[in-house]
Order: structure tokens, then C-alpha cells, then sequence
């Protein structure tokens, strides 16, 4: 044990580096692995899809300012140039969360920093498909289990989900483990939501700043530093940050129960995850009934999100307020009923059809409020059903109700709708056959005893 001025009486660091460490592919349940293999499929579509919106060109742009010259060893994702490790993992992540498509755990997007980042490293490291599953699962159950055990801000944890892929798949000991743990309490956000309250589509940049710092916080303890162990259990150097205190989160039903099987929701709309429902309600009543939305004198909600149902008379800037917006998605949904980086273009986002659609998008009750449960409520399954009733300008109406969208734990996609999605999120970014071999080889990832072929796909 590392230097401590303080007395150390429990051993939950240790317990979580001892997981991380002797997780073995053999002992993950196949329903797991599978899980593992549809967020990768998932994460990476709307990733790629993203590259069509200007942010991410930037991080692009970026991403070669930071690593000049063609000595790289990462894949740039949606671009094909060969850049450094950490410059490849910016862009990967923020392109994970720009279009709000990823997934939700009930703490946050842990697909936008786990998936980039083993799929990265296993590029660079050169690692088999059942390293790069094996190192998923660790991030996901690492991540989970930090965010329930004290709430900071959403974006901090990915820290913890990506620096357990990366320690397993560069097989540290559990020594080191415990001092790169110890790097990354000491790296964490506090708890501020700075980009919530603005509205700032920074918050994107946040998953790319993850993605790329944690490869360097890995790097430094595999140099050498002294100490700095021990960082859950000191009672002064993480939890006593975070909004609240949980600490037996940390190893609870560790390696017994998969919390990525039932605290993780695929988004199934690139939208907010209170958004999911409504966008789902209002694809469906167009796609069914076959109305043309500039006939539609009103749409009726029943209950909406008070704090995601907001409106513009001008249409929107940021695509951070519009993804958050129930009136948005469901006027996006009437007229671009399959969804993509279309939704968040500056000429959708202002398009005067949308904006008057949107503002006859009412509320009739809300969802009553739970204080911090009602996300966990939401994917618990225990959100009421949702109704949407159109009333077109010829008093013809229309309704259609769900308690939940697909892509719920209780309503999850099978493998074929993952594909088909996959395909619907890479159709304007790679070509038939780049589309098809990416999907062939996640679905086979464990046959692959070098997975780093699997970047080639993604340009």
C-alpha cells in the first residue's frame, strides 16, 4: 500500500482492480457479449453518422492539428487518416454524444467513452475481439458502479468506464490499476452541469476531452508515480466531492450482476432520452396514416416532460436545445420520419415548417416528478404510457400510445434491427459494402484474433 496520511478501512479500489484484472471473456454470459457487440454496432453508427454535422468536421480538423504527418497509428473515424492514439480517441468520443443517439444509462452515456476507447486501443495495441468484448464489459460495470456510488457530473464517470477498457486491454497490474484510478478521481469533473443550464453543444467536445486525456493518465502511471492509491476508499479524495455518497455502489454484486443488461437504454432517436417516446409516436401516426403535417392543426401530448417541453418562434442554434425539446423531435419526426444528422442541420434546425409545427405541439398534464429517480423510473419501465392524438385542419384526428420506445431495457432491439439501423445511420457515410463488412465483422468479433481491422470499415 501507497503513502496515505490517512487510515485506509476499506477496500473497494482494490476490489474493483481485482475485477478488472481477472475478467475473463469465458466468464461473461453470452447474452452479455452479445450486448457488448450491439453497443459497439450502435455507438459507432452514430458516430459515423454525426461526421455529416459541422462540430464534428471540426474535431476532424482537430484531431490532424494535434498529430501532423502520417505516423499515426489510430484511424480517424468517417476520415481514414492515420493520427496518434489520443488524437483519434477526441474526435471518436465527441462524435459518440453529438447527435444524443448513443445510449442512457441512469447516470449518463457510458457507450460515447467505453466504445470509442476499446476499439481504439485495440486498433493501436493490436488486440483480439475477445480482448477488445472483455475490456467493454469491464467499462461498462466500472462506470455504472462509480456513477451510482456518488453523482458528479455525467461526463466525469466516463472517465472511470474508459480507463478500466484501457488498463485491461493493456493487462496492468492491479497496483498500477489502483494508482491510474487514483489519477482519474483526481481528473474528475465536479459536479456542474454548466453545459446543461447553456444549452453549449461543448458538452459534445466533453466525451472527446475523456476519451483523449484518459490515454495519458494510463500513460503516466505505466512511467511511474508514487502513491496516489486507494482513491475510493479515502474518505477525502473522490466520493466527498460528489452530490451524494453511496460508496457500496462501488463493488456491489460485482461480477454476479451485468448492470449493462438492465441500466442501459438504446436510444432509438437522436434526441434526448425523455424525448425517446414522442419522436417514436410521431414516426409512427406519419408513417401509418400517410398525412401531410402541413395539414395539422394541432398535436396533443399526454403527459409531456415539463422541463423537455419547450418551444422557439425562430427555430434553434444549438443542437443541444434541440435535441432537449418535445415539440422539436416530434415536428422533425412528421417530416423526416427517418432519422439522421438531417435533424440537426442549421437549415432543418430553422426550417419555418418545423417551427410552426412545433409550436402546435401542447401539453395536456405532465409526468409527475421524482426528484433523481424519475430517470431510473424511466427505465425501470415505470413512466405511464404516452399518447400522441394529431387533429388535422379537416377535423380528422389521429392517436397512437406507447409506454416506451424500442431500444428500452424492457423492449430491446433485436440483432437484425441493430444492423438495420446501423445501416439507416451509415447510409450517406459509407458505401454499401463498407456498411456490410462492419457489420459482419462486429457480429463476429470474437473470431478475430487481431480485431484492429475493424477502423478500416468506418471510412
Amino acid at each position: 500500500m501507497g503513502f496515505n496520511v490517512h487510515e485506509i478501512t476499506t477496500d473497494r479500489t482494490k476490489q474493483l482492480c481485482h475485477f478488472i484484472k481477472t475478467l475473463r471473456y469465458e466468464d461473461i454470459p453470452p447474452m452479455v457479449i452479445e450486448q457488448a457487440k450491439m453497443m459497439v454496432m450502435q455507438t459507432v453508427g452514430v458516430s459515423l453518422c454525426s461526421s455529416q454535422l459541422q462540430q464534428v468536421k471540426d474535431a476532424i480538423a482537430i484531431s490532424k492539428e494535434m498529430s501532423p504527418g502520417s505516423e499515426g497509428t489510430a484511424t480517424l473515424w468517417a476520415d481514414g487518416a492515420k493520427v496518434s492514439w489520443e488524437a483519434a480517441a477526441f474526435t471518436a468520443g465527441t462524435m459518440g454524444d453529438t447527435l444524443d443517439w448513443e445510449d442512457c444509462s441512469v447516470t449518463g452515456h457510458p457507450s460515447a467513452g467505453v466504445i470509442p476507447t476499446a476499439v481504439i486501443a485495440t486498433e493501436v495495441l493490436h488486440k483480439s475481439g475477445k480482448d477488445m468484448l472483455t475490456a467493454i464489459v469491464a467499462g461498462y460495470e466500472v462506470y455504472q458502479r462509480v456513477a451510482l456510488a456518488g453523482r458528479s457530473n455525467i461526463v466525469s464517470y466516463n472517465i472511470f468506464g474508459n480507463l478500466a477498457v484501457l488498463m485491461k486491454l493493456l493487462d496492468l497490474s492491479e497496483e498500477k490499476m489502483n494508482q491510474v484510478f487514483g489519477i482519474g478521481t483526481a481528473c474528475a469533473i465536479i459536479p456542474a452541469n454548466v453545459h446543461e443550464i447553456t444549452m453549449s453543444d461543448s458538452l459534445n467536445y466533453l466525451y472527446g476531452f475523456r476519451a483523449e486525456s484518459t490515454i495519458t493518465m494510463v500513460k503516466t502511471a505505466i512511467e511511474g508515480i508514487e502513491n496516489m492509491e486507494d482513491a475510493f476508499d479515502d474518505p477525502t479524495a473522490y466520493l466527498v466531492h460528489c452530490g451524494y455518497q453511496e460508496p457500496e455502489w462501488l463493488t456491489k454484486e460485482l461480477g454476479e450482476h451485468w448492470m449493462m443488461m438492465d441500466m442501459l437504454l438504446v436510444k432509438h432517436w437522436p434526441a434526448n432520452v425523455f424525448v425517446q417516446t414522442y419522436a417514436e409516436l410521431a414516426s409512427r401516426l406519419v408513417t401509418k396514416n400517410r398525412f401531410n403535417p402541413d395539414d395539422i392543426e394541432e398535436i396533443i401530448i399526454r403527459p409531456s416532460v415539463a422541463f423537455r417541453h419547450w418551444y422557439s418562434d425562430t427555430g434553434y442554434e444549438s443542437i443541444t436545445q434541440a435535441q432537449f425539446s418535445i415539440p422539436y423531435a416530434a415536428a422533425c419526426a412528421m417530416y423526416h420520419p427517418e432519422p439522421g444528422a438531417v435533424w440537426y442541420q442549421p437549415e432543418t434546425m430553422m426550417d419555418p415548417k418545423i417551427v410552426a409545427l412545433m409550436n402546435k405541439v401542447k401539453a395536456d398534464g405532465f409526468v409527475k416528478m421524482t426528484g433523481m429517480k424519475f430517470i431510473k423510473d424511466l427505465i425501470d419501465g415505470k413512466h405511464p404510457e404516452k399518447f400522441m392524438i394529431v387533429r388535422m385542419k379537416d377535423g380528422t384526428e389521429y392517436v397512437e400510445s406507447a409506454f416506451t420506445h424500442p431500444g428500452h431495457p424492457h423492449y430491446m432491439l433485436t440483432r437484425d434491427e441493430f444492423k438495420d439501423r446501423f445501416r439507416l445511420e451509415t447510409r450517406n457515410v459509407l458505401s454499401p459494402e463498407q456498411t456490410e463488412g462492419a457489420l459482419e465483422c462486429i457480429c463476429h468479433l470474437d473470431e478475430y484474433e487481431d480485431a484492429s481491422v475493424l477502423p478500416s470499415f468506418f471510412h
